[in-house]
């Protein structure tokens, strides 16, 4: 496969306008006049032996701060500088972290405030694999978010959604099991002076509309409702964008 073939590659895999993109990073990290500088260098070395030529162009590359295409689309280094510019400078995207913690499903989570031209559009919970030595960071909650930012904008908004579902949410979200469990005898003793069958129903009509169906189930294990731990990363809770969750898992 030719270079110019694994470009198209890479476009196709990226998406057309975030490659494209690439070119006007280029042009403000590391423009024409400093690659002309950095090349009239380069050829003044030519008649060296080419183990020498190959230590001064990477030693030039360096000391100009020379950043290629091929560099960005294949060093993680500078693609994450490339992906933080095209969020946060391009697309006027901002994520903030207000905490994380280690789920009960083996997974890392993270609360994240999401915004977009300076203001706040979303607050949700992500998941991410650990990774190696089971470690996890910030930046790496942040490049989640910034790559699933207009999934989790789109996440219907706990706002607009039944009471009961509420609360089931805010139990999940609460519980250091990630778990809502609602058995006949804490229905009756807790639920069943704000709820009737009739908001059971239009729950299971939300669990239908959302595809919640792995996540809350009816009738089963002895439990009335059972609220599973992806409840909280189903949702945009729009209903104070200002309010962390105080998550101490």
């Amino acid at each position: 496969m030719s270079l110019m073939q694994d470009y198209e590659e890479a476009r196709d895999l990226i998406g057309h306008k975030k490659y494209d993109a690439i070119s006007k990073y280029l042009d403000i990290v590391c423009p024409q006049e400093k690659c002309d500088r950095y090349f009239e260098a380069v050829n003044k070395n030519v008649n060296l032996p080419i183990e020498k030529q190959i230590y001064e162009q990477r030693k030039l590359e360096k000391e100009m701060g020379i950043v290629f295409l091929s560099d960005v689309l294949y060093k993680i280094e500078e693609w994450e500088k490339f992906d933080k510019w095209y969020n946060e400078d391009y697309l006027h995207r901002k994520v903030e972290i207000v905490n994380m913690w280690e789920s009960s499903n083996e997974d890392v989570r993270a609360n994240a405030i999401l915004y977009q031209n300076n203001k706040m559009v979303a607050n949700v919970v992500i998941d991410f694999p650990f990774g190696e030595n089971h470690s996890y960071s910030e930046r790496q909650a942040k490049s989640v978010a910034y790559c699933n930012f207009d999934k989790y904008v789109s996440l219907p908004k706990i706002s607009k959604c039944s009471k009961l579902l509420q609360e089931i949410y805010d139990v999940v979200c609460q519980s250091d099991s990630s778990m809502c469990f609602i058995d006949e005898e804490n229905w009756k003793d807790d639920y069943s002076e704000r709820y009737t069958d009739k908001d059971i129903l239009r729950l299971k009509e939300e669990v239908k509309k959302y595809g919640l169906d792995d996540v809350i189930t009816f009738d089963y294990d002895d439990c009335k409702i059972i609220g599973y731990g992806n409840v909280e990363t189903s949702f945009n809770d729009d209903r104070d964008m200002k309010r962390g969750r105080d998550y101490e898992r």
